[in-house]
């Protein structure tokens, strides 16, 4: 009975032995991934216009222009996002600019200037040729180009709210919902006359990417 005792003890202890050799499974934590929509809706030249992401092959593209400069002089950043379809003419873009940072130390502007100039930058002035403000470009179902002017003697506001910013592995981003109302122009190169068509009560969410 002893040795029966024995050998049962030991298979015991063997059997704790291998099963805290036991390989644990890590979970790794979830990648941050930012949800992203985009969606504009208004009323241009009297018509209701609406453009929903992944209607129509409607999405929103991303760009930027900087203009760097050597010290002592600041270099600049503006941001651009556009609702666009590759299967339709038709297209919103709104811009922002300029956040001034210098670039003898850092190629672009960090997360936290970013950050601080979009929450900061909430009714700015309308803007020409990148320029301190805003700057709305709409092409229309003909391929023309219209864009706000600074110096429009109509009627123009802008509003930026509901800013959240957020990143992930593909980058940083500046949410926003943008409220405007202006004229936008367009020059014919060959008459030289100068159109220009109204947009009410227009509404763009979207992003600027840093």
């Amino acid at each position: 009975m002893k040795k029966m005792k024995t050998v049962l003890g030991i298979s015991l202890a063997l059997g704790l032995v291998f099963t805290s050799c036991e390989n644990h499974e890590i979970i790794p934590a979830p990648t941050p991934n930012v949800k992203l929509f985009c969606e504009f809706e208004g009323v241009i030249n009297n018509t209701p216009v609406k453009f929903t992401q992944n209607v129509d092959g409607y999405r929103l593209d991303n760009t930027q222009a900087k203009t760097l400069l050597p010290p002592p002089s600041m270099s600049s950043a503006f941001y651009f996002a556009e609702i666009l379809s590759p299967s339709k003419p038709a297209s919103i873009k709104v811009g922002l600019g300029r956040l001034t940072w210098d670039a003898s130390t850092l190629s672009t502007p960090t997360l936290e200037m970013f950050k601080n100039y979009h929450l900061n930058t909430l009714t700015p002035a309308f803007s020409n040729l990148l320029m301190d403000g805003f700057e709305v470009t709409y092409q229309d179902g003909l391929g023309k180009k219209w864009v706000s002017n600074s110096i429009s003697t109509n009627f123009q506001n802008v509003t930026f709210s509901m800013i959240k910013q957020e990143s992930d592995s593909n980058g940083d981003y500046s949410k926003f919902v943008c409220d405007f109302t202006c004229y936008v122009y367009h020059l014919d190169t060959v008459t030289l006359v100068l159109d220009s068509l109204p947009i009410q009560s227009a509404k763009f969410k979207g992003w600027f990417k840093r």
